[in-house]
């Protein structure tokens, strides 16, 4: 499978993503593939892991993994043995970079020092934590099994346990959450002096329990000018703390940023590995099924299910560039866009481009499209000039 992408260098590090689906509960506004812990199902999904693991390491084609990212669902209801044994296995069938990033997302109610101490033993050197709220009523609100205590208690107990690397995820914007409940939810999570925060305003999935419930604006969800407010309060907190915005909805301190969601913002390559897990590999894009019991028969059958899989065009690839660059400080790297599409943004996409710039949304420097902070508030409608 040749890249497409003639700006990638060839040996380039890729990475990741292994999906493990369950929780002890669906949450009303998850949008993700979960679903209710089942401990056959469980039993039975590691073997397939194993077996499917061993299937797609050629398609690394030697490359060293540079990060791996266990994303759910829940992957610490797991045992840490389930965790240890699958992080054996990536080791044994493919080449992890010295300072191999490994994440695990976890609920702060499904740990302890203990199992905390296995899975860094196992190899966990990153830990993201589900706090979404410190606000009782709000976790309750969200369907959240757990208390700011067991927050508070989990983080402190991964730092004893030697994970240097934490990262706790908040939510806004929600229902019947006020400018200053929101402020109190940023300074509990400082309070704790994590590495890496992210911080999402609500979405409202059209299949989930929320996204029937609720509208956008309307009550009991704050209005647009109180969720600019929120957003602005927590933009000061968060830069007074130290924890730079590097994503629309991602603040770390140098050098904690997420590996696997940045390569993901600047197209880069991960495997995939488990139901409903999503890859990208030499401009093609796929995921496998979203079934637990379909994805296990199919890699015993030795086929695993696809849900799609398509081939990006150059065309697209650029696109996509473009509109992820746009959700980061970073920005967009022109010289890949060129390599891509043959010739200058400015000759590709003027028109759209002379808007983006007139808006105030972005700015041209050497060799790169950055976002303004204008520009990083409003990336969906700044990505939309572009499509």
């Amino acid at each position: 499978m040749a890249p497409t992408d003639p700006y990638t260098p060839a040996g380039a590090p890729c990475g990741l993503y292994i999906h493990l689906p369950f929780c002890a509960g669906r949450c009303p506004y998850c949008d993700f593939f979960a679903q209710p812990h089942a401990a056959g199902q469980a039993r039975a999904l590691i073997p397939a892991l194993l077996r499917h693991l061993e299937m797609i390491a050629p398609l690394a084609g030697g490359r060293a993994l540079a990060h791996v990212y266990l994303g759910g669902g829940t992957p610490s209801l797991l045992p840490a043995q389930a965790i240890a044994a699958l992080l054996e296995a990536v080791t044994s069938s493919l080449t992890l970079a010295p300072d191999c990033e490994v994440s695990l997302e976890a609920n702060p109610g499904s740990l302890s020092l203990g199992k905390l101490k296995a899975l860094k033993q196992a190899g966990v050197n990153r830990l993201s934590l589900g706090a979404q709220s410190f606000e009782p009523g709000l976790l309750q609100a969200l369907g959240r099994r757990h208390s700011p205590a067991d927050t508070r208690r989990a983080f402190m107990q991964a730092r004893a346990a030697g994970l240097a690397n934490l990262s706790l995820d908040l939510i806004y914007a929600l229902p019947g959450q006020t400018r200053q409940a929101a402020r109190a939810d940023i300074l509990a999570a400082l309070e704790l002096a994590p590495d890496h925060i992210s911080l999402y305003e609500l979405t409202l999935g059209p299949a989930t329990p929320f996204g029937r419930a609720y509208v956008k604006g309307r009550p009991p969800l704050p209005d647009e000018d109180t969720v600019l407010a929120m957003e602005d309060t927590a933009l000061g907190l968060l830069e007074a703390a130290g924890l730079k915005r590097y994503e629309v909805s991602n603040f770390a301190r140098p050098g904690r940023e997420c590996r696997h969601n940045q390569d993901t913002w600047r197209g880069g390559d991960y495997l995939a590995l488990g139901p409903g897990a999503h890859g990208h590999l030499a401009g093609r894009r796929w995921a496998w099924a979203a079934d637990v019991e379909a994805y296990v028969a199919g890699v015993v059958a030795g086929h695993p299910l696809l849900e799609f899989s398509e081939e990006l065009t150059p065309d697209q690839q650029a696109q996509e560039l473009v509109m992820l660059g746009l959700r980061t400080a970073e920005g967009v790297d022109l010289e890949r866009l060129r390599a891509l599409l043959g010739q200058d943004l400015r000759r590709r996409w003027s028109q759209p481009l002379a808007r983006l710039l007139a808006q105030g949304w972005a700015r041209l420097e050497p060799g790169r499209l950055r976002p303004t902070a204008l520009g990083l508030r409003l990336a969906d409608a700044a990505a939309g000039l572009f499509f």
